[in-house]
């Protein structure tokens, strides 16, 4: 984008700076600048952060880091936002929302930002159109973008008890995340249970069912409020089991004759595709994960993610029960088809008797590009199930709404001078 073009735009869009709007270069480098007072201004000008152009926005406030764009970022948002920018300085009053949460737009979450800050929380970052943010040292500044990606807008706050992450999802509306320290780990908060006193069997809240005010102050409340625990977490490796003695004559008559008496259907399945699984350090793991096992692990991840309408079952070819879901376990050696999530789908529906069961899966293969897109039709979760340690991923993009974040707490900024 030349600058000539945004500073006609500044002009056009805002007259009122008129002579303070100057074009300027140094060293090659142009740059866009509104003159304040005091022989001091706002610069708008093209700079690398790391490996990444951007946009930045500097004002004269040294303690303030600058405002990253994205290089796409439309010419009126950022002559818009370098307007913002000065006309606060001139009016002697703090930047304004959503400027100051370095957005272009309102929205929920530069609304839900300003609720936290008049309540004195520390608001880290907010991002909705604009996900990047500087840190390191400001001789050389690199850049990060604030996780989330299946998010539509993150916000990030640091509480004095936890680091929370509330997040507002396409599908599944809003979700609050803490990490706390003493577990090191993050832990999803229960909106329904803490607003309603009930616990929805869906993760999350759509955001027409709740206020911002009611999620800012439940935030303001603390951690022992929340009713938060620790969640799951993958089994650490253990040794590598011994060496077991050769098989004796007698042993050979009975090769786990009884114990694939005991193995429920469901599991005998997995066991077989497991088995096949090349390499013999995939081999050596399958022991590691019993049918119990298994089920206390995916029952543990699912409630920890916010399905609370889930037990455990008394019918060992139904170890997971529910009354809002129909939990399907797939362990055929293709992933799944479109035709076998249609057909799934259609059990979990007629498995209901007063109203359609929705659909989970636990797939030990996966799920076609297309079948991911029926899935996301039927509002249906498929997660993929790890053969090693039991841990769930997902599978498409409605189930990777309802994950915890897996990324640690981002607490860089920028340095000061």
């Amino acid at each position: 984008m030349h600058f000539r073009t945004l500073e006609e735009k500044l002009r056009e869009r805002h007259p009122e700076l008129g002579d303070r709007i100057q074009l300027g270069d140094i060293e090659g480098r142009d740059y866009l600048k509104v003159d304040l007072t005091g022989h001091q201004s706002v610069v708008l000008f093209l700079c690398r952060f790391g490996h990444a152009d951007v946009w930045a926005i500097e004002d004269p406030d040294l303690d303030s880091p600058p405002s990253v764009w994205p290089l796409t970022t439309p010419a009126d948002a950022l002559v818009d936002a370098v307007h913002a920018v000065a006309s606060a300085h001139l009016a002697g009053v703090p930047l304004p929302s959503p400027w100051r949460w370095h957005e272009s737009e309102p929205s929920e979450v530069t609304e839900l930002a300003d609720l936290l800050v008049a309540r004195d929380v520390r608001v880290l970052r907010v991002a909705a159109g604009n996900r990047y943010f500087p840190y390191g040292t400001r001789h050389a500044p690199k850049l990060d973008t604030v996780g989330g990606g299946w998010s539509k807008a993150v916000l990030e706050a640091e509480l004095p008890d936890a680091y929370v992450r509330v997040a507002l999802k396409p599908s599944l509306g809003w979700t609050v995340d803490a990490h706390s320290p003493l577990w090191d780990g993050w832990s999803r908060i229960d909106l329904g249970w803490c607003l309603r006193g009930r616990s929805s069997p869906v993760p999350g809240m759509p955001n027409t069912r709740v206020s911002l005010t009611e999620i800012a102050e439940l935030l303001c409340r603390g951690r022992r409020t929340w009713d938060i625990e620790s969640a799951w977490k993958p089994p650490r490796p253990s040794s590598p089991p011994a060496p077991t003695s050769a098989p004796t004559p007698q042993d050979a008559l009975f090769p786990d004759a009884l114990e694939d008496e005991c193995v429920p259907g469901w599991f005998a399945g997995f066991r077989e595709l497991w088995a096949t699984a090349e390499g013999p350090e995939k081999r050596g793991g399958i022991g590691t994960l019993s049918a119990s096992e298994v089920v206390e692990a995916v029952l543990e991840q699912l409630s920890d993610l916010g399905f609370a309408d889930l037990r455990e079952g008394v019918d060992p070819d139904e170890p997971i029960q529910s009354d809002f879901f129909h939990i399907a376990w797939h362990s055929g050696r293709k992933s799944l088809s479109t035709s076998a999530v249609h057909k799934m789908n259609s059990l979990a529906a007629a498995s209901g008797e007063d109203a359609p069961k929705r659909l989970i899966v636990i797939t030990g293969t996966g799920l076609t590009r297309p079948a991911a897109d029926v899935a996301n039709q039927a509002k249906a979760f498929a997660f993929y199930l790890d053969r090693e340690t039991g841990e769930l991923s997902a599978q498409h993009s409605r189930t990777h709404e309802a994950l915890l974040p897996v990324r640690q707490p981002v607490r860089r900024e920028l340095e000061p001078w």
